[in-house]
């Protein structure tokens, strides 16, 4: 069982996750511009910067900054599931 993250204002967090089960998803341009749409609706609902965004193969990896840094679970859970 993993360890409960803590968590802090005005901290950069990296995330790594795997996507689409070691398919290579993002060369079709049309998840690439469902990723963009994604990222613009969380943008819209969320304050966060966001850096060194990248696509390896089935992995996506960025940093990212919430601007109250304790909605960082709300943020992933938004940009990993955004059908609600």
């Amino acid at each position: 069982m993993r360890q409960k993250r803590q968590l802090a204002e005005d901290v950069w967090y990296e995330v790594r996750t795997a996507i689409n089960i070691s398919e290579p998803l993002f060369p079709m341009w049309w998840t690439a511009a469902l990723f963009c749409r994604v990222l613009i609706e969380t943008k819209g609902l969320f304050r966060f910067e966001m850096r060194g965004l990248k696509i390896e193969g089935c992995t996506l990896s960025f940093y990212i900054k919430p601007d109250d840094g304790f909605k960082l679970p709300k943020i992933m859970r938004w940009m990993m599931n955004p059908v609600h």
